[in-house]
């Protein structure tokens, strides 16, 4: 097959030709399928048109293994496109020695019980290659328990739902063929059983994961990233003491919540988490998970650099990890910025940050810190000034909105006061103060006075240009602070930017896997529900890096998207005879699914099929029980 560019009245169309010999051994030509003014390359055409022929005639190629990801998917394209034609048949049927079964009723064939597949088994290949069954039996778990566990971190990692949904969600999956196990008569209680016995063993599980994850990618881990998100609760959650209200970082003041404090490594894998209060201050949780960092240490390694933000960088922290032997890189506070404002003025001694080529420019300086900090520790410190356009960008989109909105409720307060809608002195003070407390970042820029004359009271206020001149200089700018005297500023901007990677951890565990809203009330039930959260994490993280090292970086709910019309299904053969027979089995995968699975190592050929014949009484009446099917 091949493609050729025919020209009609309204443009050029691409058409994917088929060359075959007919019953005279004489060459022809047919068109397979008309893609329109399809935006195929020329440069494209031959490996994505043989890779087409190959799937229409089902053999398995080199060329089909090594596709790119955009021509499997013009594969998948064109060959759909031809199967809802149903024009094109091949012209000569290739002999094969499989088992056909004669008598079969074409039109009547059909399919039923179809189970979403491919999510599912991402996720089963990946716990078993993490070796959580082995751990799981060595631990005390029996096979019901290790499945248990394995259905309810696996069903976060594909479609999250409450421990009542499970068994139902398990059944219209490929799960129970995966597993070998259709869990009659089961109930959900055996998931709350199992996400306790989880809970019980957490520190021997996250051991065996770190050390797991770090021997199958073969991982140097230098640095440690530690942050906290929270996770809010629908409900009073009265029987949980953990459960507080408290500063959520979703603006869900109304409702309890709980703090989680992780640490991950520079590669974005979990090393370790814990759970806290609600109301537990960023800056007092390292004293608790001191020993979860030492623990993520293995023995007889170096200890790393932690990169924290500032709200965890206090100067105890700051000493409390010099005293555990670890280095840190953290960021300044907004406020302690202000201080280096001459430095950041200064143009000379600024780099552009290499490996950003085509990126908005990032500058760095660093330098031994001239101006004692509040936040310093016990020791010499280096300091890092960071100016970056893009930031800087965004910081002053924030203030010019923020400002629009301030002076947009002052107008709207000076209309009422000039209209005398509003004549109370004290009534009009405190509006003054709502707009003033809602308003934060634009009101530290401006003098709002109530004046009196023979017109009545008059709302005035004044923009002080000179502070805003001064706030603007400061816009993309941060500060970088460090113990660690032997990397440069390229290095250490580097590293701290690889905080986003907790930042990303913590953005999938709160989307893709369902931590909140925490739809449980017990404190057990909350921090297993969390355990099997970071347990989901790891199957993520695993599948993702793997693809990564591959060059697929798409998100998990692209691969999800792609990967659940893979699935499961019965199909029902009905014989001239009357038997029909029952094949339980995968679909064939389209090309960019089988991409993904070649990149995880997972053989789709070999996955379990079930076959039954049921017995019929004979068709009387062929025709009429044609057109009934039909």
């Amino acid at each position: 097959m091949f493609f050729r560019l025919k020209a009609t009245r309204s443009g050029q169309v691409l058409k994917l030709i088929e060359s075959y010999r007919d019953d005279t051994a004489r060459p022809r030509h047919r068109a397979v399928v008309s893609l329109g003014n399809a935006a195929l390359a020329r440069e494209d055409w031959k490996p994505v048109a043989k890779a087409v022929e190959d799937r229409l005639h089902n053999r398995e190629t080199l060329l089909a293994r090594n596709l790119s990801a955009e021509h499997a998917a013009w594969v998948d394209r064109i060959v759909r496109q031809v199967g809802s034609e149903g024009r094109w048949q091949p012209f000569v049927r290739p002999a094969s020695d499989e088992e056909y079964l004669d008598g079969v009723r074409a039109l009547a064939v059909s399919h039923t019980d179809t189970a979403e597949l491919g999510p599912v088994l991402g996720g089963w290949e990946t716990w078993k290659r993490l070796g959580m069954p082995e751990l799981l039996s060595t631990l005390g778990f029996n096979r019901s328990q290790s499945q248990a566990a394995a259905i309810s971190v696996i069903n976060r990692l594909a479609d999250p739902t409450s421990e009542h949904s499970l068994l139902d969600w398990y059944r219209r999956t490929g799960l129970p063929e995966l597993m070998g196990n259709a869990l009659r008569g089961a109930g959900d209680d055996r998931f709350y059983r199992a996400s306790d016995l989880l809970l019980a063993h957490q520190g021997d599980i996250e051991r065996h994961l770190r050390e797991r994850q770090s021997s199958l990618f073969n991982l140097e881990r230098t640095v440690l990233l530690y942050d906290l998100t929270n996770s809010h609760f629908e409900g009073a959650c009265r029987r949980n003491p953990k459960a507080k209200r408290g500063a959520n970082k979703q603006k869900r003041n109304d409702c309890a919540q709980i703090v989680v404090g992780m640490v991950f490594d520079q590669y974005g894998f979990e090393m370790a988490h814990k759970v806290f209060e609600g109301t537990r201050n960023d800056g007092k949780s390292l004293v608790e998970m001191i020993g979860e960092l030492n623990a993520a240490v293995a023995p007889g390694k170096e200890k790393p650099l932690v990169v924290m933000d500032a709200g965890v960088a206090t100067r105890k922290n700051l000493n409390l990890l010099r005293e555990h032997g670890f280095g840190y890189l953290v960021n300044d506070t907004r406020g302690q910025r202000q201080r280096y404002l001459e430095m950041f003025r200064e143009q000379q001694g600024f780099q552009i940050v290499q490996g950003r080529e085509g990126k908005p420019p990032v500058r760095v300086r660093v330098m031994e810190d001239p101006l004692p900090a509040a936040l310093a520790g016990d020791g010499p410190e280096r300091i890092v000034l960071c100016k970056s356009e893009p930031r800087g960008e965004k910081e002053h989109a924030i203030v010019s909105n923020a400002e629009r909105r301030f002076l947009d409720a002052l107008g709207k307060l000076a209309a009422r006061v000039e209209n005398k809608r509003l004549k109370a002195r004290s009534k009009i003070e405190q509006m003054i103060g709502r707009i003033q407390a809602r308003h934060p970042r634009a009101r530290k820029f401006y003098t709002i006075t109530l004046e009196d004359d023979a017109a009545g009271l008059r709302v005035r206020w004044t923009r002080d240009d000179e502070l805003l001149a001064q706030a603007a200089d400061l816009w993309g700018c941060y500060v970088l602070r460090t113990d660690e005297q032997t990397l440069n500023e390229h290095e250490l901007w580097q590293l701290y930017i690889s905080l986003t990677q907790a930042e990303e951890g913590f953005r999938a565990l709160k989307t893709d896997l369902g931590l909140r809203p925490n739809p449980h009330h017990k404190e057990e039930r909350v921090d297993a529900h969390v355990f099997i959260c970071v347990l989901a994490y790891h199957l993520l993280r695993n599948i993702l890096w793997t693809l990564e090292q591959k060059g697929d970086h798409r998100n998990w709910e692209t691969l999800k998207r792609v990967l659940r019309t893979h699935c499961y299904t019965t199909i029902l053969l009905p014989t001239r005879n009357g038997p029909t027979h029952r094949i339980r089995k995968a679909g064939q995968p389209e090309e960019c699914q089988k991409t993904i699975y070649r990149n995880l190592g997972i053989d789709w050929v070999g996955l379990p099929c079930h076959r039954s014949v049921i017995g019929a009484a004979p068709v009387q009446n062929e025709n009429h029980a044609r057109s009934t099917t039909l």
